[in-house]
């Protein structure tokens, strides 16, 4: 089958399409009198002239999709890294639908999770969820048609209802992203719908794709989901390193609601008999033991931080509050002097806690204003975006160290660059107000040693 392009629009890139411009024709048919030429005669016949209708043809732009996807491959996302992101992402979504879909079924349903499996021998990275699963039809619409967001139209399809669901996509391309390492893909799934059949789409990144039946060969999988094997490129062998996995794991996806697993290969050591060194034992003497490795391998769930800017201030203990600031900030062994959890609710809607160091974070002990610094992490949704964005904060507060999850930043097709606007104004103007108060509560304090310490810092 071949990719469908209908909303390529959306794009901000500036593809070589191949444009066929409408032409108007408009035609004159002048049939000229035949005029008497006698000296006092006027002609008695009538000058007709007839012409053609304009008629306008309309068209609809076409691309080269080859060419389309290779921009998207290699120029839509700035770092590769992010292929991870947008597919657990999607994972997630799968998840949530089914989670939402479940709540008006009586059949017991699997628990929906997540989970990611490196094979250094077959070079491959295999992601699969216990998701909704998809159609054939789902599979055509969804991944056969670039920027056609399925997310996007399940949240439109439940109307009001959609209150209920916490989707991340909304583009329709983060799919595609899997192709930045990966040279085939292949997508098993089985829909949640009664009586579906597992089923098997497979590109190579060109125009086309196909869609089969899954024979015996394939494990089946249980009730619904979907399973997605990237086989990759040459260059993209560092990404069959589990350990690589799991530290883009916790960058980008630790406050995923679902929980994500990781095959991994564990060396315990244990101590048995050493049979050598028994032979000649003794009635009565305790034999002799020797330490061997053993290796195992399992799943292991990645993500057990808790995002605790998404509950109510009221409910968030001090010792929570230290604990996600050393979890979340992972250089950081200090306990923060202050911290601030809000909600700014309104025409801008985000979430937010501050906390203002104990001590003078390392990358800033060289430079107090460095631009580089990386204080603020930019969540969506739960999704870790980006901690280098300019505008979230002034630079004489880059000391300060914090989350912001909104739904409103107007993020760029690949969710890399944060665009000026107005939603990002008033979200700066807040934080900084924040981080005033903050400031103000540590020089009110009854230890005036806070505020030495604090000016002492970062003064």
């Amino acid at each position: 089958m071949k990719f469908s392009t209908t909303a390529l629009l959306c794009f901000s890139i500036t593809a070589r399409a191949f444009v066929t411009v409408s032409r108007t024709r408009t035609s004159f048919i002048h049939q000229h009198a035949t005029i008497n030429h006698s000296p006092l005669k006027m002609s008695t016949e009538t000058t007709e002239t007839s012409s053609e209708a304009s008629s306008t043809e309309s068209f609809e732009f076409k691309a080269e999709v080859s060419k389309v996807m290779d921009i998207i491959i290699n120029s839509l996302y700035s770092d590769r890294d992010v292929f991870l992101r947008e597919l657990i992402s999607n994972a997630a979504d799968a998840c949530d639908k089914k989670r939402f879909l479940s709540l008006s079924s009586e059949d017991a349903q699997e628990k929906p999770e997540i989970m990611v499996k490196c094979d250094e021998d077959a070079n491959t990275i295999t992601l699969e969820d216990t998701g909704v699963g998809m159609t054939k039809d789902e599979l055509v619409n969804n991944l056969g048609k670039i920027a056609q967001s399925g997310t996007k139209n399940f949240v439109e399809a439940l109307g009001d209802a959609n209150d209920d669901v916490n989707l991340i996509g909304q583009f329709g391309v983060g799919f595609y992203s899997a192709y930045l390492v990966a040279e085939r893909v292949e997508v098993i799934t089985k829909s949640m719908q009664p009586n579906s059949k597992q089923l098997k789409w497979e590109s190579k990144a060109g125009s086309s794709f196909t869609i089969s039946d899954c024979d015996d060969s394939v494990d089946p999988i249980a009730t619904s989901g979907t399973r997605m094997i990237l086989h990759l490129k040459e260059d993209a062998a560092e990404y069959v390193d589990a350990l690589k996995i799991q530290d883009m794991l916790n960058r980008y996806s630790e406050f995923i609601e679902f929980p994500i697993s990781l095959w991994k290969e564990k060396t315990e050591y244990k101590k048995v008999p050493d049979v050598e060194a028994n032979k000649d034992l003794d009635e009565g003497e305790e034999p002799k033991m020797k330490t061997v490795p053993e290796t195992s391998s399992s799943f292991e769930k990645i993500n057990t931080q808790k995002p605790i800017w998404l509950r109510s201030p009221r409910e968030v203990e001090e010792k929570e509050y230290n604990e996600f600031y050393k979890g979340t900030f992972r250089g950081a062994f200090d306990e923060p002097m202050k911290y601030s959890h809000f909600v700014l609710e309104g025409q801008v809607e985000c979430k937010s806690v501050l906390f203002i160091p104990g001590q003078l974070p390392f990358d800033l002990s060289k430079d107090m204003f460095d631009d580089n610094a990386r204080n603020i992490r930019l969540y969506v949704k739960r999704v870790f975006i980006n901690d280098k964005f300019e505008g979230l904060m002034p630079r004489w507060l880059k000391f300060v160290r914090g989350v912001v999850d909104s739904d409103d930043l107007p993020l760029n097709v690949s969710r890399e660059i944060l665009q000026r606007s107005k939603v990002l104004t008033i979200i700066n103007k807040r934080l900084v107000r924040k981080s005033m108060d903050m400031i103000r509560a540590i020089a009110k304090d009854e230890d005036e040693g806070q505020y030495v310490t604090f000016w002492n810092n970062f003064g």
